[in-house]
């Protein structure tokens, strides 16, 4: 045979052929979440240490067993159309506090709900506003809560917005005490040029309520750690412990987080992009001795 030959037949042979992706790698356990359910972002544990995910169009609440990984999933009722769920913390039994965006740009405000199991559907109702102007800022489409995570009532909200003051990147930080009904508006220094707030988990620490946020952007994924202080607002500055776009590739789309009593992290991704589904959802399992 010619070589010329060879060559065409090698190639018709390979036509429709995909490249295949590279699995998945990272320092600990990653797990492949089966189910249809698209476009997952929040992560939660409830006290019998049952993972909560939400899906980011609204349609579902997923509880994934912590030993079998098995899936749950929740038809989520009460939820207005065009507004998607994007961050979501247990709070007690079986209720749940959710944060939310829409498509909608210049907008002052974003939708924090309630949410409950009730028999086997998932129920939101409205509860309250984040509110901008804490910051003078919008938001523009597709950005909105990410994080949200809770220490004894006292809610704190991630966002994914960005503003620029002297040379710096700042992600807006919202807290919020039930007891007082008060709002305070922090902001988070961010460490990369892009990075932008998309998961959050907090716990408590010798009184004060300790944060650890995943910064992430195309190629950019990274953990910081801060305090949430207390009284006025203030400007806080984190301690990146961990660059995860040097443990995982390739680099997914992290946007759920857990914070784990020993010291370990659960990272969830987001499969979607553009309206379609890449791959399934998986939790990453990163171990405590890369949290320095």
């Amino acid at each position: 045979m010619r070589p010329w030959a060879a060559v065409a037949l090698t190639l018709l042979a390979c036509v429709g052929c995909e490249k295949k992706k590279p699995e998945p790698s990272g320092p600990g356990r990653i797990v492949a979440l089966d189910t249809e359910v698209a476009g997952l972002s929040g992560l939660t544990r409830d006290e019998h240490g049952a993972f909560w995910a939400a899906a980011e169009r609204g349609d579902s609440v997923l509880r994934i067993d912590p030993a079998t990984m098995g899936i749950t999933q929740y038809p989520v009722v009460g939820l207005s159309e065009g507004i998607d769920l994007e961050a979501l913390t247990w709070v007690d039994g079986t209720r749940f506090v959710l944060g939310t965006e829409t498509q909608e740009s210049g907008r002052s405000r974003d939708l924090i709900l309630d949410g409950r199991i009730e028999g086997q559907a998932f129920k939101v109702t409205p509860i309250g506003h984040l509110d901008y102007v804490h910051w003078q800022m919008t938001a523009r489409n597709n950005h909105g809560i990410e994080g949200a995570c809770q220490v004894k009532g006292v809610l704190v909200f991630a966002t994914e917005l960005a503003l620029d003051d002297r040379g710096r990147r700042w992600a807006p930080l919202g807290v919020f005490d039930p007891a007082t009904q008060r709002w305070t508006a922090h902001r988070v220094a961010l460490s990369t040029e892009d990075g932008k707030l998309a998961a959050l988990d907090c716990r408590e620490l010798e009184g004060s309520i300790e944060a650890l946020a995943v910064e992430r952007h195309y190629g950019v994924a990274r953990l910081l750690r801060f305090s949430v202080p207390r009284g006025e607002g203030q400007s806080i500055e984190p301690r990146v412990v961990t660059d995860l776009s040097k443990l995982v590739a390739p680099m997914p789309n992290f946007e759920g987080l857990i914070w784990q009593e020993d010291g370990s992290v659960v990272l969830l991704t987001d499969n979607q992009y553009r309206g379609s589904a890449r791959g399934p959802s998986r939790l990453y399992f990163i171990p405590a001795s890369q949290m320095p």
